[in-house]
């Protein structure tokens, strides 16, 4: 009887083969896109609050020397050398009734993988009064 038990054990053994490399084959692109997916949020984030620093720089650095039109070589010295797609323009402006300067950003989103067509713009607009 224990001879019968071990022929049917290898038996079952021999018929498993194979299993693992089906799971890994069938989790591994499952993984990838999670990885993908969060990496691209990550760069998406980043992407939003270094636009924002970027207008914030220019406007502040242009309203605290009193050059409303130096906003974009203000906004320009801080730009991370990753963002491409970008337009920066600022200038003199007026808030309730005072002088101001305003710095706005655009840039694209980088994306990871260029054949998704997905078009995203962030925008950030700063506005600070002179002095």
């Amino acid at each position: 009887m224990r001879g019968e038990a071990m022929v049917g054990l290898a038996s079952r053994l021999r018929d498993d083969r194979g299993g693992p490399s089906l799971e890994f084959g069938a989790v591994l692109p499952v993984a990838l896109f999670c990885i993908f997916f969060v990496y691209q949020a990550y760069i998406s984030s980043t992407t939003v609050e270094r636009v924002e620093n970027i207008a914030r720089t220019g406007a502040r650095e242009a309203s605290k020397l009193y050059r409303p039109g130096q906003c974009r070589h203000y906004a320009m010295s801080v730009k991370p050398h990753w963002i491409n797609e970008y337009r920066v323009e600022g200038g003199h402006t007026r808030i309730a009734g005072g002088d101001a300067v305003y710095c706005q950003v655009e840039a694209k989103l980088p994306l990871i993988w260029k054949g998704i067509p997905v078009d995203y713009t962030v925008t950030r607009r700063v506005t600070m009064p002179l002095g």
